[in-house]
């Protein structure tokens, strides 16, 4: 007895795994504002600059990139 399903059980193998995504964020952005935690010397009301601040970020990459993903234009 195998632990794979057979061929013809309907199952569908998982599609690949995009990460243009996440590809473009690590490339478009400092380490920095990804680091979890307070950074030597950075207070809270820092950290939580940074952290707002990675956010913004990271939904304005998302954005354009669904742009032009579903659009094929930037946003």
């Amino acid at each position: 007895m195998t632990m794979m399903p057979a061929r013809n059980s309907g199952y569908a193998a998982p599609r690949a795994l995009n990460v243009t995504a996440l590809a473009v964020l690590m490339e478009s952005t400092e380490p920095e504002l990804h680091t979890p935690g307070q950074l030597p010397g950075e207070t809270l009301a820092e950290t939580a600059a940074r952290r707002a601040a990675a956010a913004d970020i990271v939904d304005d990459i998302l954005t354009e990139l669904a742009a032009v993903e579903f659009d094929g234009s930037a946003a």
